[in-house]
């Protein structure tokens, strides 16, 4: 199918319009990438070159009709300036803030950071690709990174920490809508619990939202745990099975296992979900040949 028609419709999901279809197939397919070049990952995610060029080889091999060009890996937290610990992949937090937070975004200041500059990058680069290749940047949702400037040592209380979270995420969609992505997808492992903090995060997820829909690209929610009492229609819910087994009302996506051993057939035409990602980013380490074989294994006969 042509990348053209793909991307027309990721357009109509932004907008809660189009017909079922087939799910594009985008599971976050990063770290696993830097094995065609036999490199760390996070050597990979510093240089868009390589980025875009290893992604590209694994989409080919897969024959997938998407690439990613980020994945949920506190990069969002080490551009405000909370150390990380990357020497497994994905990164994660791991310290204190090294100054405080002010709630002004300095947008400048985030996109200057070495693995979203690199991404960004790369999505520049994927605009020669002549197959329209469908480009998804994966953001860690502002709920986790409220939390995770929290246990840096953030003095925000919650409804101003989620504005800003929301503000910063927001900048970020801004930056790679303009650039030319076609998704933009907010990963939560984390999720408000009090009913103020929940009102907080929709506001945060609305921010992003309304920027992503601005620009005609839908923007996606995925939660890695226990669902939502209610889905925010501020984003195209992607649930997965275990959290919502049926149709829903507006057009959406689904969240698959991060395991490829896990994986099910994918729906055929005519299927309720628009989009079918991962809950989390395919292993690093998953050997690209047996990755091969389930993404063969997953296709309609």
């Amino acid at each position: 199918m042509s990348g053209g028609l793909w991307r027309k419709r990721m357009q109509d999901l932004s907008r809660n319009v189009g017909r079922p279809h087939a799910p594009l197939f985008a599971p976050l397919l990063f770290g696993v990438a830097a094995q065609i070049e036999a490199i760390e990952p996070r050597a990979m995610a510093r240089d868009a070159t390589r980025l875009r060029k290893n992604v590209t080889e694994l989409r080919r091999a897969l024959g997938l009709d998407a690439v990613v060009c980020a994945v949920p890996s506190a990069m969002e937290a080490e551009a405000l300036g909370v150390p990380i610990d990357d020497s497994t992949w994905p990164p994660r937090p791991a310290g204190a803030l090294q100054s405080a937070l002010s709630e002004e975004v300095d947008a400048p200041r985030l996109i200057v950071n070495p693995r979203i500059a690199a991404s960004l990058d790369a999505v520049r680069q994927w605009q020669a690709d002549a197959s329209e290749p469908v480009i998804v940047a994966a953001l860690t949702g502002p709920a986790t990174l409220h939390a995770q400037l929290c246990a840096a040592g953030s003095t925000l209380g919650d409804e101003a920490g989620y504005e800003f979270a929301g503000r910063v995420l927001g900048s970020l969609a801004r930056t790679y809508c303009e650039l030319g992505v076609q998704v933009v997808a907010l990963h939560e492992s984390l999720l408000p619990q009090a009913d103020d903090e929940i009102d907080f995060w929709m506001g945060a997820l609305n921010t992003v939202g309304n920027v992503a829909r601005f620009h005609r690209v839908p923007p996606l929610l995925v939660i890695d745990g226990q669902a939502p009492a209610a889905w925010p229609v501020q984003a195209v819910a992607c649930p997965t099975p275990a959290q919502h087994a049926g149709a829903m009302p507006r057009a959406h996506g689904r969240a698959w296992a991060a395991m490829p051993t896990d994986w099910a057939p994918l729906p055929g035409e005519g299927a309720n979900e628009r989009l079918v990602t991962t809950v989390a980013e395919v292993p690093a380490d998953t050997p690209v040949a047996e990755l091969v074989a389930h993404v063969a294994r997953i296709r309609p006969s």
